[in-house]
Parts: structure tokens; C-alpha cells; sequence
């Protein structure tokens, strides 16, 4: 069956109609040009992200660090994490659990995060 609504036989485009045709292609390149300079920015940012050696120098000690850090009656360390000059020590204890951040340098609790049971 055929369409009545279409035509095989096409016309030839006048002037007008090829410059928007032109214009047409050359937006669509230039959109596709950006797409891709896109992705590759991204993937470049994703590369760069993944291969980066972190240049932040540890802490390096000319002497053993000798302290006591006083623990809640019935507590117990749960969990311990250095960064950088920092130390983050996670207890638990009967009344709950406690998040403490420490400065290695003095020893001393910098930041102290209870955690309890809601009621």
C-alpha cells in the first residue's frame, strides 16, 4: 500500500533551504564537538582523581609517643584511626558509644562526640 500524504518524487531545495541545511550541519557538529570535549574532561577529572598520589607528608616522630589517654569507668576501645596529626578513638561503653578526636602532638581530646540510645 501506499501513502497518499507522501510524495516519491522530492524537489530540489532552492537556495535558502541549503544554507539552513548548511547551518543546520554545522550546529550539529559544533554540539557534538562539545559533547565529546565533555566527556573527555570528565574522564580526564575521574583519571587525575584515581592516579593522584596524595603529597600530604605524614607525621614523622623522632621519638616514641609515651601517654595515657583516661578511659570512662567500663568503656572499651572499639575502634582507632590516625590522619594526619589526628587520631580518632571509638568507645564503647555501658551508657553508649563515644567518638573521640585526639591531637597526637599534645595528646589531648580536641573533640568529643556521644553517642546514646534515643528514648
Amino acid at each position: 500500500m501506499t501513502n497518499p500524504n507522501f510524495e516519491d518524487d522530492e524537489k530540489p531545495l532552492d537556495a535558502a533551504q541549503l544554507r539552513l541545511q548548511a547551518k543546520l550541519k554545522r550546529l550539529l557538529l559544533g554540539s557534538t564537538a562539545v559533547m565529546v570535549i565533555g566527556f573527555v574532561a570528565v574522564f580526564a577529572a575521574i583519571f587525575y582523581r584515581v592516579t593522584r598520589v596524595d603529597v600530604k607528608p605524614a607525621v614523622a616522630f623522632d621519638h616514641p609517643i609515651i601517654a595515657e589517654l583516661p578511659l570512662p569507668e567500663g568503656a572499651r576501645v572499639a575502634a582507632t584511626r590516625l590522619d594526619g596529626d589526628r587520631m580518632t578513638v571509638t568507645l564503647e561503653s555501658p551508657k553508649g558509644a563515644a567518638i573521640l578526636i585526639v591531637d597526637i602532638t599534645t595528646m589531648k581530646v580536641i573533640r568529643r562526640l556521644d553517642l546514646t540510645a534515643g528514648k
